[in-house]
């Protein structure tokens, strides 16, 4: 499928969306993240590329927002350098309490906590891999939501039982920080939908099956009523924070994403090089326990 400019700040991209069929009327999708022992498939996702315009973030008039388009561009002067992301241990004592200092500030919450993470670099062969399981956490082919509504409560009462319907009582939010780890990214950048262009059957929840845990996302059906934007030129200093759950705002439908290939990206493009932070904001003014580190 051709990877096209549009006029203005408009791309013409394939974007993959799990395909609109009868089945999941009846049948939820699934995806294992690892090999099943039994004879069973590792998934049954449908998936086909759509033809998406995808605009300009930055020719958003007014830039967008997280309480209305629900994503946004922010400013973040962080410590980590390069080599630093690759450190697992200052991933998680220096970047990650980086961000949650930041939006507890920014945002006006009682708590926040960042959930995981992940560290994706791109490798070769993407995105097709016979089959098999990437090495290692790759950009998100397949457009989604990372968290629903349902599972963003579970993860609550997991981690704060005694407290966790006191937390629940009041506004919570699950968002995701995603920032390049080395520029300019030139290949497979990240798009994200403004929420309110999204429709409810664009939505199938899906369960994401790890050995000892099962998760919950929603894929996402292509609408051509979807508005779909990037962040070009991603500066050093900004993050791409999109929401996938808020508590206060029912009737608002989440920021799904997905990565696509940039109009003249070959086999020499740097390959993409990104982190993205699952951050739980909550609003309850509690006493919280201190997370296990």
């Amino acid at each position: 499928m051709a990877v096209v400019a549009d006029s203005g700040d408009v791309l013409n991209v394939p974007m993959y969306f799990l395909e609109r069929t009868e089945e999941w009327e009846t049948i939820k999708p699934y995806n294992f993240q690892y090999y099943p022992k039994e004879d069973f498939p590792r998934h049954n996702l449908q998936h086909s590329p759509c033809t998406t315009r995808v605009g300009n973030i930055r020719s958003h008039v007014p830039q967008p927002s997280l309480d209305v388009e629900g994503f946004e561009v922010q400013q973040l002067v962080t410590k980590m350098t390069y080599s630093d992301f690759l450190d697992d241990d200052k991933v998680e004592e220096v970047y990650l309490r980086e961000l949650e200092k930041h939006f507890l500030d920014v945002l006006g919450a009682k708590h926040v906590r960042a959930l995981d993470y992940q560290l994706r670099r791109k490798s070769p062969e993407f995105p097709y891999f016979g089959g098999k399981l990437p090495p290692r956490p790759q950009p998100s082919l397949m457009t989604h939501v990372d968290v629903t509504p349902d599972a963003a409560k579970k993860i609550v009462r997991e981690l704060y039982k005694d407290v966790a319907d006191e937390i629940l009582k009041f506004r919570f939010e699950i968002i995701t920080v995603w920032k390049p780890c080395r520029l300019p990214v030139k290949d497979w950048p990240l798009a994200v939908c403004d929420a309110r262009t999204v429709q409810q059957e664009d939505l199938v929840p899906t369960d994401i099956i790890y050995p000892n845990y099962i998760a919950e996302n929603c894929m996402v059906h292509f609408n051509d009523k979807q508005k779909w934007y990037w962040l070009p030129e991603h500066g050093e200093n900004e993050v791409l924070v999109f929401k996938a759950v808020d508590s206060e705002k029912p009737g608002s439908w989440p920021c799904p994403h997905g990565a696509f290939p940039l109009p003249g990206q070959n086999e020499t493009t740097p390959s993409r090089e990104s982190i993205d932070v699952r951050l739980l904001v909550m609003y309850a003014d509690i006493t919280y326990p201190a997370p296990e580190r």
